[in-house]
């Protein structure tokens, strides 16, 4: 390594390439059309091996020669241009100084100059840069850094990690991602016979995964096999900073992770690491509201977290991680359990969580007053984006959080949940609470009849009456008309689930009388027509099942809401359907389906699926249908609820039955399985009577049709700006906003920008 340094030439490779042919190709088209490409990311990210493997791609392109500077071990900033003088061979003249030297030498010459590992000489690297490019018009400058040069026509490109497995998702050998195809060559060097097979591979998926596709951690963890096993490194693994000895010979910051990232926080000033350690508080992606909120002190005023932030994004310790037209930022997982220790290293650590607990208390309670309204889908995206966040908080803060505070985020929670059909994290979090706090002070009457509500999904309908009871008791007690209101609806669904209609019809009546009042302000509420509905399915009475469905969407409707409103289309299409209007029964299906899928509402999607198999079974489809109940059962688990109680239960054998019957015990276990074995978003597809996405489209990691211009202009069109907008913003002509425009809508299967839109809501990080 010493000899290639100072030699000049590329650092041979002793190791495989792995991966990255999507950034090499990226950043050679840079390299032909742009004098100076910078790639950024964090440290052991692979920026190195990147650019060395992009120059000797490029090498026939410079008959002036390709030239390797490694500035790492570069301390005396005023050496720099002797450094490169050193790496192109040149010899001292008389005294001229080092750059003029470079710049005479480099003046009529065509050539490519890495500049490797620049961040601690930014200020130093960035001057000469420009003096070198603006003497030398034959030049190329390749830099790696964590934050750019900054400098007049630079071009950055964010190294991203390698491809992360999924550790549910079992792959097929020869389809692994780039992280375990690293680890897996990695290992089998150091240790002679060691391969990938079925006893390891899930050791090694989680290990990849833990350290988040970062090279140089997966390398590091790889040599340990020479001492442990796959699984044993993963237990010893603890913390992702764990003390990996490197290669003998590899540069002293890359002897470890932990080196490594000590390297990244000497660089930023005080107070971008007072800020670093502070955002380990959140566990996820964040807002810059949060950050500005949860993070600043009399010793970091708000108004300088803007500044701060964008420091630490330039040495790419946070990055940009927008979604749904938001910016966005996180931390690599590594990074932020840095910063975790440095919080607790500094005290107040529990504090913060408070601040950021209560911070996001407020947003709760903003959404729950709004989930009744228009705002419904902005405040499910909002949590969608922010759940693990609040996840991460409510395990720290669940016994010690200010009582009125835990009461109302865990009220919110309730119906953001629910609104997500995402019953049994719901369930966890409230056995969770019921364990740790007491509950039978005044004001809990809220909670408890959610908490019930919840449990009544899933079917264990003792605990929630016993909730229910103490609940109603509560509420009258303190006067509360509304909550009492809500409590006997609950009261009326458990009825449901219970199989006693009658009682379940006399509830929910009840419900309007006690709670009057309420019903514009409760989305679960709002609900009480639509369960009625189903009440009136239950007994046969199907035009009594459609009036008070449809009663349920007209409110839905007339409140801006999607959620109530798409259940009500949904039991008004089971009604139509048993009653023998099939076309009529599809056409409503589908419309509350597509809503469910909209809004990310898994157990509203498990329902509408089975619903729409009854209508193919109907229709002779048996296949199908079947094939659709199969996804749908597979989805059921995931929400972890139960069956409607035995009416739903006696409603699915009618079309399960005549499809068995139909099928034969094989074909309709076939088909089954087959469904059983669908992405959800393939199933939701067929059962819409859309086009199949082409293979592979479906979850598939990285797997994105737009390029990274068409997601840009998506994120666009999703915040609402016109062709004419996005060209102003991007500085483009707007036909060329028109073309792509047309490409995303034709990539995606479009028909609309709304379309658009809600795709991109949908899209992660």
């Amino acid at each position: 390594m010493t000899l290639e340094r100072q030699t000049g030439r590329l650092p041979a490779e002793f190791t495989s390439f792995v991966g990255r042919e999507t950034e090499l190709d990226q950043v050679g088209r840079l390299i032909d059309g742009h004098r100076l490409v910078t790639l950024t990311g964090p440290g052991g990210v692979g920026k190195t091996r990147l650019a060395v493997r992009t120059a000797a791609r490029a090498r026939d392109a410079f008959d002036g020669g390709v030239y390797f500077v490694a500035l790492s071990g570069l301390t005396e900033p005023s050496l720099l241009a002797q450094a490169v003088c050193d790496a192109l061979g040149l010899a001292e003249q008389g005294g001229e100084p080092a750059a003029s030297r470079l710049a005479d030498h480099l003046a009529d010459r065509r050539v490519l100059l890495v500049l490797d590992t620049c961040e601690h000489l930014l200020d130093e690297c960035a001057a000469l840069a420009e003096a070198l490019l603006q003497s030398a018009p034959g030049l190329r400058v390749l830099v790696t850094s964590r934050q750019p040069l900054d400098v007049l026509g630079e071009q950055t490109i964010a190294v991203a990690p390698l491809g992360r497995p999924d550790p549910g998702r079992a792959g097929a050998p020869g389809e692994e991602c780039d992280s375990v195809k690293l680890f897996t060559e990695r290992a089998a060097a150091a240790v002679q016979g060691w391969t990938l097979h079925h006893g390891n591979r899930e050791a090694v998926v989680r290990l990849c995964d833990r350290l988040d596709g970062i090279p140089l951690a997966i390398e590091l963890a790889a040599v340990q096999l020479r001492t442990f096993s796959a699984d044993q490194v993963l237990s010893r693994l603890g913390s992702r900073l764990f003390q990996a000895r490197g290669m003998r010979t590899s540069v002293p910051r890359h002897q470890t992770l932990r080196a490594a990232i000590d390297w990244s926080h000497a660089l930023c000033s005080p107070g971008e690491r007072l800020l670093w350690a502070r955002l380990s508080v959140f566990a996820g992606d964040f807002e810059l509201d949060a950050a500005e909120h949860v993070c600043s002190a009399d010793d970091l005023p708000a108004e300088h977290v803007v500044e701060l932030l964008t420091g630490l994004v330039d040495k790419s310790i946070v990055q940009r991680a927008d979604r749904g037209g938001q910016v966005r930022y996180r931390m690599l997982d590594s990074l932020r359990e840095y910063g975790v220790e440095r919080l607790a290293a500094q005290g107040g650590e529990a504090l913060l969580r408070r601040r950021c607990f209560d911070w996001y208390t407020g947003r709760l309670r903003t959404a729950r007053a709004e989930l009744a309204g228009a705002g419904q889908a902005g405040w499910l995206a909002w949590f969608g984006c922010e759940r693990a966040n609040i996840r991460a908080l409510l395990g720290h803060v669940m016994a010690t959080a200010e009582t009125a505070t835990i009461r109302d985020a865990m009220e919110a929670l309730g119906r953001l949940w629910m609104l997500h059909g995402m019953a049994g994290e719901c369930r966890h979090w409230i056995d969770r609470l019921l364990e740790v706090r007491d509950t039978t002070g005044e004001g809990w009457s809220g909670f408890l009849g959610v908490a019930a509500l919840t449990m009544t999904l899933q079917d264990d309908l003792a605990a929630a009456g016993a909730l229910l009871d103490r609940a109603l008791v509560q509420a009258r007690a303190e006067g509360d008309a509304d909550t009492a209101g809500m409590v006997v609806a609950c009261q009326g669904v458990a009825a449901l689930f219970a199989g006693d209609v009658d009682l379940a019809l006399q509830l929910l009546g009840a419900a309007d009388e006690v709670g009057a009042g309420v019903a514009g302000d409760d989305v679960l509420f709002l609900l009480v027509e639509v369960f009625r509905g189903v009440a009136y399915l239950f007994k046969g009475d199907y035009p009594a099942a459609v009036a008070h469905a449809g009663q349920g969407a007209r409110t839905g409707e007339e409140h801006g809401e999607l959620w109530v409103r798409s259940y009500g289309m949904l039991v008004c299409g089971l009604a139509l359907w048993l009653a023998g209007d099939l076309a009529a029964s599809i056409e409503r299906l589908r419309r509350s389906l597509r809503i469910k899928r909209d809004l990310g509402d898994e157990l509203g999607m498990t329902l509408g699926l089975e619903a729409v198999a009854g209508c193919l079974c109907s229709g002779g489809e048996y296949v199908r249908a079947v094939r659709l109940l199969g996804a749908a059962d597979r989805m059921r688990e995931s929400t972890q609820t139960a069956w409607f109680g035995p009416h739903h239960a006696m409603l699915r054998e009618i079309h399960t039955g005549r499809a068995a019957e139909a099928l034969g015990e094989r074909r309709y276990r076939a088909a089954f399985e087959e469904g059983g074995r669908l992405a959800p978003a393939q199933a939701i597809r067929d059962a819409l009577g859309e086009a199949p996405a082409p293979d592979g489209a479906e979850d598939a990691a990285g797997a994105c049709p737009l390029t990274d211009r068409e997601l840009q202009v998506a994120a666009l069109v999703a915040e609402g700006l016109s062709n004419r907008d996005i060209a102003e913003r991007l500085t483009i002509a707007k036909r060329t906003a028109d073309s792509h425009v047309e490409h995303i809508l034709a990539k995606l299967g479009f028909s609309s920008r709304a379309q658009i839109a809600v795709w991109i809501t949908e899209q992660s990080p």
